[in-house]
């Protein structure tokens, strides 16, 4: 071998060992319940986390992110954006959101059954960039099940105090 082409190689084995690989979560059936990523890096450069679920019914899902800071630590240009379909093969539902140094949250309204996910993306200064990724899926539309109980009390005193007017107008 020629010492080109073992530079050649090496230098293409030092390029392959600094670049980041996407990092792929299933988190399954997406509901009430948060599912969370809390990331740490341990090493410097691009960041690809990939968060892929499903939802059962049509849904109303929450997104949140916030990167940590530190004096000497962080993550520019951290962003979360959400795409329907297989990971790979996703068509992006509507804008990136950035959440550099401030927690951002967003909701997607009213999202069709089938399969998502969430591409978290940013840059790893140092050792020790973090951040705190957060979704959760609610059934979209209708009213809960089961009344609160002071709905349910004020629904009842509306009753009656409706009952007890209409009684005393009521001509003798």
């Amino acid at each position: 071998m020629t010492l080109k082409t073992t530079l050649t190689l090496l230098a293409l084995a030092g390029a392959a060992t600094g670049a980041s690989a996407t990092t792929v979560t299933d988190w399954g059936v997406l509901g009430p319940t948060p599912d969370v990523a809390y990331v740490t890096y341990h090493t410097t450069g691009p960041v690809d986390d990939v968060y892929t679920f499903s939802i059962g019914a049509t849904s109303d899902v929450d997104g949140y992110g916030e990167e940590f800071e530190a004096r000497s630590v962080s993550m520019p240009d951290a962003t979360f954006t959400l795409y329907q379909g297989s990971y790979g093969s996703g068509t992006q539902v509507g804008a990136p959101f950035s959440f550099n140094n401030t927690a951002t949250e967003h909701m997607y309204m009213s999202l069709p059954t089938g399969d998502y996910y969430f591409e978290v993306m940013g840059t790893s200064m140092l050792a020790g960039s973090a951040y705190d990724f957060e979704a959760y899926a609610n059934e979209a539309g209708g009213p809960s099940d089961v009344p609160e109980p002071a709905n349910a009390a004020l629904l009842v005193a509306g009753i009656g105090l409706m009952g007890f007017v209409a009684r005393r107008r009521r001509p003798r």
